[in-house]
């Protein structure tokens, strides 16, 4: 039915609060129906609308980001900051079920240009953020946008990938979810993957590992001290959505 399909997002904590809302509604229900009080029904209303108030933003939220959405405008920027188009091995860190991947590929001159580059998509393939995180999913998401991936399970901070055999890595929303120390970590990782002239590219939140009014310079930073110099860089935002995006290359002192 729908062309893509990238899992529910952030599942256990929302499918958690959704069920004790409506455990405390129905409590709520029995209390009033079995008891049959006037007390006990107004105790049991309040219940009621208490369990629907609690669980109400977690329900409107459970499918947030779209699971059939590739959402390519918050991919664009970074993609046409890419030069993708030339580049014969890309690295995605973190693709989960492949909307990252999708969303970078499908973005600016379309997938078509890859055609000959050999794209790996790279994660734990867990289901502990993303329910439905496989291999499977994230090479058929791939499929779907005209991409011929290969799913690879890995870890950021010990990529499995020969030194410099990388012409682009990308790493989106990754380095927010990860500890300071492992995001660090990953981008001296996305460094030596590269090959001399390659490009690391980095979409993130404004979830920093440190309170800072100015996110996008924080993981500016992050990439200056694992041996980047940013070429490129900007925000995108839609609604109360905001992403900052980062393309990189090895620094002089660093090579």
């Amino acid at each position: 039915m729908f062309r893509y399909w990238f899992g529910v997002y952030h599942w256990r904590r929302r499918l958690r609060r959704i069920g004790a809302g409506v455990a405390v509604a129905l409590a709520g229900v029995a209390l009033g129906t079995l008891v049959g009080t006037d007390a006990a029904r107004i105790l049991g209303l309040v219940l009621v609308f208490g369990g629907l108030w609690y669980g109400q933003p977690a329900l409107k939220r459970l499918f947030v980001p779209a699971p059939w959405q590739a959402d390519g405008w918050k991919y664009a920027p970074l993609r046409h900051a890419l030069d993708l188009e030339d580049a014969d091995r890309w690295l995605d860190v973190g693709s989960g079920t492949g909307r990252s991947l999708t969303g970078v590929a499908t973005s600016g001159a379309g997938s078509d240009a890859l055609s000959a580059t050999r794209v790996t998509a790279l994660d734990v393939f867990d289901s502990g953020v993303i329910l439905g995180n496989a291999a499977g999913i994230a090479v058929r998401n791939a499929g779907a946008a005209g991409v011929d991936a290969e799913a690879v399970r890995g870890d950021a901070t010990r990529l499995p990938v020969r030194t410099g055999s990388q012409d682009v890595v990308t790493a989106c929303r990754v380095l927010h979810d990860l500890s300071r120390p492992d995001a660090e970590a990953t981008v001296r990782e996305a460094r030596r993957a590269l090959d001399g002239d390659g490009q690391f590219g980095v979409l993130e939140l404004s979830a920093t590992h440190e309170a800072t009014d100015d996110p996008l310079g924080y993981w500016e930073s992050m990439l200056e001290e694992g041996g980047f110099a940013v070429g490129a860089s900007g925000e995108v935002s839609r609604g109360n959505s905001w992403y900052c995006y980062l393309v990189c290359t090895a620094s002089d002192s660093a090579s």
